[in-house]
């Protein structure tokens, strides 16, 4: 497949062969440059704030946070997170790509920039770090994942007696 060029005009260029299509006053275009705005806004927020930035879904539970690849150089990647820790990442070429993927994720918004500081005091998030790496045990195969439900189920009871203490 080749690699597209200029992802910041990618809807657009989609439009252009809708109109072609569908002619120029179908609703999917008016949903197509609605797309567009929101994209664009991403893009803004990108040049003012380049690597660091947080997008959010629509919805507000889920964040992407845009990153230089520490595991292939030269790259970049966004690490999704929710309420309850690391959740994936993706690695792209570009950072105009990352956010474009990102976008076509459900990443669409803009997120304050301390969402992932403010979600990072939280017990949830302190507990999915822990479980994470349980997770990644069983996902490795070295334990089962009745293993891992029970070290959840130590981790969970760890917070519970701390706030009753």
């Amino acid at each position: 497949m080749k690699q597209r060029e200029n992802y910041r005009s990618a809807i657009l260029d989609q439009m252009e062969s809708a109109i072609e299509l569908l002619g120029p006053n179908h609703s999917l275009l008016r949903e197509m440059q609605a797309r567009d705005g929101k994209l664009q806004k991403l893009y803004a927020e990108l040049d003012e704030i380049g690597v660091g930035m947080t997008l959010a879904t629509e919805s507000g539970d889920s964040w992407a946070l845009v990153l230089p690849d520490a595991s292939h150089p030269g790259c970049y990647r966004y690490s999704a997170f929710r309420s309850i820790g690391w959740t994936c990442h993706q690695t792209y070429q570009t950072l105009d790509e990352v956010v474009y993927r990102a976008f076509e994720a459900g990443y669409r918004v803009v997120a304050p920039r301390d969402t992932l500081e403010q979600l990072s005091k939280t017990a949830e998030w302190l507990k999915g770090c822990e479980r994470l790496v349980f997770i990644e045990k069983m996902n490795a195969g070295e334990i089962s994942y009745t293993q891992m439900l029970a070290e959840f189920a130590k981790i969970e009871a760890s917070y519970a007696m701390s706030a009753a203490a």
